[in-house]
């Protein structure tokens, strides 16, 4: 008969938590504690907490406290038995389904008994009105854009601090434009806030250099106090000087410009993009769209938990943001 196996006990973690922060080995600590190297991988790598899922990721070190507290919460997990799918909790999931929330939003952000691979079975079965998303590869159009190249130097995204690169100041916003079909002139403006994922879109009536420093200020009528930075793509449309000066010295913000085709550098506000797709697919022609009608779609996005926010909302962490920076100014 196999050895048992024993769960990790707090007083290991404890040991963990001081000979990692001591600089040893896996294999030093796993000898130590009478425990195989891949136990001791394990218990680190899955209870280590982790500040964003970018490139950037900031790992912080192993607590002791919290793999227990995470281990206790798995434990109990596994130990529910299967719920049976109740008509009053499909017919919840599936008014969740309506409003365009994913399964894993629905298990992990609300009081939904169920887990997400059962959820996924039951949309398997047929039970719920669940349509799985088809993703598509983007082609950047290549396009011969006339920009005193100057202004990326002096604006250039290498210069943002680490604190904007690693999400751990409030206030910096990424900005991006969502287009209509060829011969439609209005876009709209979307705007991410990179530590809370928090989503804004205004409508703006065309490219041009008057229609943008409109849409900005309208923007900047609502938000102004919580904008310390943009960062905006090489799109002409953000690049020209009326833009750059309209931001620089009427809002008094800094702007940063990204390389030239590298979305990723972007890439929560281009993943926001993807959600504001969901509501209007791409060949829809914004020209007489409302704004109220807008702030509704954004609304019901920003609501909607995300893991990355450890399953708040991003309309959640940007309340309690706005709130922290609001006693700093009164302080």
């Amino acid at each position: 008969m196999g050895k048992k196996y024993i769960h990790m006990q707090y007083a290991e973690r404890q040991q963990i938590e001081a000979l990692r922060a001591a600089g040893h080995t896996y294999a030093f600590i796993a000898k130590q504690l009478n425990r195989s190297i891949s136990t001791i991988h394990n218990e680190i790598h899955r209870n280590t907490m982790r500040q964003d899922v970018t490139n950037h990721t900031k790992v912080f070190a192993y607590d002791a406290d919290i793999a227990d507290g995470k281990a206790i919460k798995r434990r109990s997990i596994a130990s529910r038995q299967k719920v049976k799918l109740t008509r009053h909790w499909q017919k919840v999931i599936n008014t969740y389904l309506k409003k365009r929330w994913s399964l894993e939003q629905i298990s992990k952000g609300t009081k939904v008994p169920y887990a997400t691979n059962t959820l996924y079975n039951y949309a398997k079965d047929g039970y719920l009105r669940y349509r799985p998303k088809t993703y598509r590869i983007k082609k950047k159009k290549y396009h011969g854009v006339k920009t005193d190249r100057g202004v990326f130097a002096i604006h250039h995204i290498s210069l943002r601090p680490k604190k904007v690169e690693e999400r751990q100041e409030f206030g910096h916003w990424e900005v991006d434009g969502v287009e209509g079909p060829r011969g439609s002139d209005a876009i709209l403006l979307t705007f991410l806030e990179r530590k809370t994922r928090y989503l804004v879109a205004v409508k703006a009536r065309s490219k041009t250099n008057k229609s943008i420093n409109e849409a900005m200020d309208f923007f900047f009528r609502f938000y102004d106090k919580q904008v310390k930075s943009c960062t905006f793509d090489r799109g002409n449309e953000f690049t020209n000087g009326g833009n750059v000066m309209n931001i620089t010295h009427a809002h008094n913000k800094k702007i940063y410009f990204t390389d030239a085709f590298a979305p990723w550098q972007r890439g929560s506000n281009e993943e926001r993009n993807s959600r504001i797709r969901e509501y209007y697919p791409k060949g829809t022609a914004f020209g007489h769209e409302l704004q109220v009608r807008l702030n509704a779609v954004t609304k019901e996005i920003n609501n909607k938990p995300m893991g990355v926010l450890d399953w708040h909302s991003p309309q959640f962490k940007f309340n309690m943001a706005t709130k922290r920076t609001k006693r700093k100014q009164v302080s």
